[in-house]
């Protein structure tokens, strides 16, 4: 959604059938929206300026995940997916520069 002043209006939809937690996160420069479902993998999605819109980004086994969380630690960027069906997962944040 956006505010247009008055109103919010529609930008993005994103399926989402059995969603239960729907969480934004932020990693220096690059902005996420997470995505947990009860019936399909954790959708991660990556915020495309030159789009306007966040794109499919990665997908994550996470099995009902509830919570996502960040932590910091050593310079070093961890995603914390709680679930309800099977275990906690922590997933390292790295960026790998394929230009070269």
């Amino acid at each position: 959604m956006k505010w247009d002043g008055s109103m919010f209006t529609e930008i993005q939809t994103m399926p989402s059938r059995g969603s239960m937690v729907f969480q934004p996160v932020s990693i220096g420069n690059w902005q996420y929206a997470i995505l947990g479902s009860d019936y399909s993998l954790t959708q991660v999605y990556q915020w495309e300026t030159k789009k306007g819109q966040f794109v499919h980004f990665q997908e994550l086994n996470v099995q009902a995940p509830r919570a996502f969380s960040l932590v910091s630690i050593d310079n070093r960027e961890f995603l914390l997916a709680s679930s309800f069906k099977g275990k906690t997962q922590i997933y390292e944040h790295l960026m790998i520069d394929l230009s070269s």
